[in-house]
């Protein structure tokens, strides 16, 4: 069984025309509209873990424990995550303001 090598001058960076540029741009949600619908998403999961806790609290047999703890860990990993997101842009931010022109 033969191995071809691979090629170095075969292998191309991918680029995006221009074209591609501009539809990516008109049909794609900005970067706020993603940042909000992710906001929305975490309140959601937030709220949802609350009110599974708070059922839970008070006796309500409907709904299981695993599922209250399934919706809480998942609450507080969209949080972490949202944490995280704000750090960096937090970062990305300061590390533009510190630079000299």
């Amino acid at each position: 069984m033969n191995v071809t090598p691979i090629q170095f001058a075969s292998i191309r960076p991918a680029t995006m025309s221009e074209a591609g540029i501009d539809m990516a741009s008109q049909n794609g949600l900005s970067f706020m509209q993603t940042l909000g619908t992710e906001v929305h998403q975490l309140d959601a999961s937030l709220n949802q873990a609350d009110q599974a806790a708070r059922a839970l609290a008070a006796g309500d047999n409907s709904m299981p424990v695993h599922d209250v703890m399934i919706a809480m860990e998942s609450a507080h990993l969209r949080l972490q995550m949202a944490v995280e997101v704000r750090n960096r842009i937090v970062d990305a931010y300061q590390n533009l303001t510190n630079m000299q022109l």
